[in-house]
């Protein structure tokens, strides 16, 4: 992608990030700022749709600290080296531009494009344009968690993080959109109110 691709206030408020990604915030110290901790509850579903889709490579699309990508863990007993073990696939291409080990834009598509807790944070301009290249990164599918309400965090402005609040109706309208001009691309969609 090109400085063009997306608004001013877009790369604005990537260099924001990397600030609060290195200091943290007035509550939470820097290595459990944005740590990837909201990938959690969805780790099992998304070893599901891994499985079904019989996917082999995922880009993590603004993966924060890839806290759970670092880690052993364990489920049902059983100990894991990390995320990728445990989802028995074969590469994971990490990306947060916020994270300056993980700033390097995908290179390659891959099966499977997780984006999660990261749309709302996107400024209103840049949305469709933002989601239209989770897309074209895809494969196979796209797994997106959206926040529909405020973050407890705000910029050091005032302003609230998450930059784009829209009702549930409303990104399902956007994402239809979508099914129609990718239709090869399966999408999981799911929507945190709170």
């Amino acid at each position: 992608m090109s400085n063009k691709d997306y608004s001013e206030n877009y790369y604005q408020t990537i260099e924001m990030y990397k600030s609060i990604h290195t200091k943290g915030t007035p509550k939470l110290p820097p290595e459990n700022t944005f740590a990837g901790h909201s990938l959690k509850k969805w780790i099992v579903h998304i070893k599901k749709i891994i499985s079904s889709s019989s996917s082999e490579s995922i880009i993590d699309f603004g993966c924060g600290k890839a806290h759970y990508y670092c880690i052993p863990i364990n489920f049902k007993e059983k100990k894991f080296k990390n995320l990728q073990d445990y989802w028995q696939i074969k590469k994971i291409f990490l990306y947060d531009p916020g994270v300056e080990i993980y700033s390097q834009y995908p290179p390659n598509k891959a099966d499977g494009v997780l984006c999660t807790d990261v749309i709302e944070h996107i400024p209103e301009p840049d949305v469709i344009k933002f989601i239209d290249n989770l897309f074209k990164l895809s494969n196979k599918f796209i797994f997106c968690v959206i926040a529909t309400n405020p973050a407890s965090k705000f910029f050091k402005d005032g302003r609230n993080i998450h930059l784009s609040i829209k009702p549930k109706e409303e990104w399902d309208n956007i994402f239809l959109t979508f099914k129609k001009k990718y239709p090869e691309i399966n999408q999981h969609i799911y929507f945190n109110h709170n």
